[in-house]
């Protein structure tokens, strides 16, 4: 059987074009923690309005480096409608190249927790 892959200038045209994303790029270029350090800076400040300084914060961020081959960004979200916030905050890290999962403590009460490679 013979195979024959015809390439045209169209198609180089588009992989020479092929850009990596900002996460690949700092995934490449940064360690994990760092990675995770840039993306905890990011969420607060899209998330500024639930993390005022002079009250209670509806949106916590912590990095927990015991591991150091997997740290992860732990984002606590304690409100009364935790559940959508933190559907919020999923896809923001998701967007951004983390891979996340959740923890569920009670209604108001959610995490969610972010690493990168």
């Amino acid at each position: 059987m013979e195979v024959v892959l015809k390439v045209t200038s169209r198609s180089l045209h588009a992989l020479a074009m092929a850009q990596p994303s900002k996460a690949e790029i700092q995934s490449m270029t940064k360690e994990p923690i760092e990675v995770l350090d840039d993306l905890a800076n990011q969420v607060a400040d899209e998330f500024e309005a639930y993390r005022q300084p002079d009250e209670f914060k509806d949106v916590s961020l912590v990095i927990e480096n015991s591991d150091e081959e997997r740290p992860t960004l732990i984002v606590h979200v304690d409100r009364e409608d935790a559940e959508a916030l933190a559907d919020r905050i999923d896809e923001f890290l998701r967007e951004h190249g983390a891979r996340t999962e959740r923890e569920r403590h009670s209604a108001t009460d959610v995490r969610v927790l972010a690493t990168v490679d």
